[in-house]
């Protein structure tokens, strides 16, 4: 356990107990001394018993001091840290509770409220510094001094230090429990905590922000309708005869590879990943499609460094379209947040009907980030369930040169499109 985390803790806890009961002995110490004291005020005060008048003033100092420690909690609230602080109203308390002790052993000889006082500071306000013990043992002193002055014999002196003594007793092993109870919760804390940032950490990683704050806080999560949503199909070609020929652990190995840099990809353009499918991996943009179109560029020039480090001739195809979606989280076990509506179908038929190393999109891609991307369209195909669709080839970032940027050449014939213009291939 770490000692200055915990000490920090132990401050804050403690401060603010003692400003709750500070609160509840301002609010109840007023009725209960004007109960104790009504007998007397009909009593001159020359009349008074002995100490009565030290007993109004303790009532009045006690109130006071309280009062302080409240207001002190509100308007200066820096001091729910401070140690210095929490040191001077433990020690201010205990000079109240050996103050009452002195005055109604007197009187008395009651010492209920100076039981009270002390195992107060003992079991609320717990310093992290030992300065209690020192404060019992001198008020045991002072009681002892006061006992000593109105005693006269040694029994009577003993008798009168029974009580004091047993009180100081019980401080001093109840301050030992309190402080050991308080290191065992802190420690509880911070296992329960440790559990819940490992907990958070595998929940943000299945789940986008937003929906696992929601699943959280509510316990389940609403379907979204998004009007336009972008979606990016990509799946590795060839890859299945590719895995024929690789055991059962190469072949986790390589996915685990690749899709840990895509995800590092997806994580620096903010979008959201949403699952994979064997060698198929699924993202969709909310609202920056071009993130969208640069994460495709980018998860191309990945493979192309795999290949080259791994001596593989493996490439990616890759699909988008946008248009209306709905996404949500489906089911109670291994739930799944997950996009739905025609727009994914469309993409997923972007991927599949594209070409190796190639990224294919829709027009509605190409008419929403032609300022950010230089295009090539391609012969209108059919889309299962759309018909014939005009597509296009996304080549690279406006004004790069497509070459260099290791995209497929288009066959001939057919017209290359640089932000809306028409180029003869």
């Amino acid at each position: 356990m770490a000692l200055q985390p915990f000490r920090e803790w132990l401050v804050q806890k403690s401060w603010a107990h003692g400003v709750y009961y500070s609160k509840a002995v301002a609010c109840l110490l007023p009725p209960a001394a004007l109960a104790a004291d009504a007998p007397y005020f009909n009593v001159a005060p020359q009349d008074w018993p002995p100490g009565f008048a030290g007993l109004l003033a303790w009532q009045l100092t006690a109130e006071l001091f309280f009062i302080a420690v409240a207001l002190a909690d509100r308007w200066l609230p820096r001091l729910r840290r401070s140690e210095a602080a929490l040191n001077a109203a433990c020690a201010g308390a205990m000079v109240l509770a050996t103050w009452v002790g002195a005055v109604h052993g007197r009187m008395w000889g009651d010492l209920a409220i100076y039981a009270a006082g002390a195992t107060f500071v003992a079991a609320v306000m717990c310093t992290p510094s030992p300065v209690r013990r020192p404060l019992y043992l001198l008020s045991f002193g002072v009681l002892g001094l006061a006992a000593g002055l109105r005693a006269s014999e040694g029994t009577e002196l003993l008798a009168a230090l029974v009580n004091p003594f047993c009180v100081v007793v019980l401080c001093i092993e109840l301050d030992k429990f309190m402080y050991a109870r308080n290191a065992e919760l802190y420690a509880e804390m911070q296992r329960a905590e440790s559990e819940r940032a490992r907990a958070d950490k595998v929940l943000y990683n299945v789940l986008p922000a937003s929906i696992a704050d929601e699943l959280k806080r509510e316990d389940r999560v609403n379907a979204v309708k998004f009007d336009n949503m972008g979606v990016l199909f990509a799946d590795i070609a060839g890859f299945t005869s590719f895995s024929r020929a690789l055991p059962p652990d190469a072949l986790v190995l390589v996915l685990n590879q690749i899709f840990s840099a895509f995800d590092a990809l997806v994580e620096q353009y903010g979008l959201e990943k949403i699952k994979t499918i064997g060698d198929a991996y699924m993202v969709v943009a909310h609202h920056r499609l071009d993130a969208l179109g640069q994460l495709a560029l980018d998860m191309g020039d990945a493979m192309r460094r795999y290949n080259s480090g791994n001596g593989t001739a493996l490439a990616m195809r890759i699909g988008i379209h946008a248009g209306p979606a709905v996404a949500g989280v489906i089911g109670v076990k291994r739930f799944l947040y997950d996009v739905w509506g025609d727009t994914v179908n469309v993409a997923s038929r972007m991927e599949s009907s594209g070409e190796p190393g190639a990224v294919h999109v829709s027009e509605a891609v190409y008419l929403q980030t032609r300022q950010h991307f230089s295009f090539a369209a391609r012969e209108p195909i059919h889309i299962k369930g759309r018909g014939r669709m005009s597509t296009y080839w996304l080549l690279g970032r406006a004004g790069a040169d497509a070459a260099q940027a290791g995209r497929p050449a288009m066959k001939p014939g057919k017209a290359v499109m640089r932000e809306d213009s028409a180029v003869s291939r």
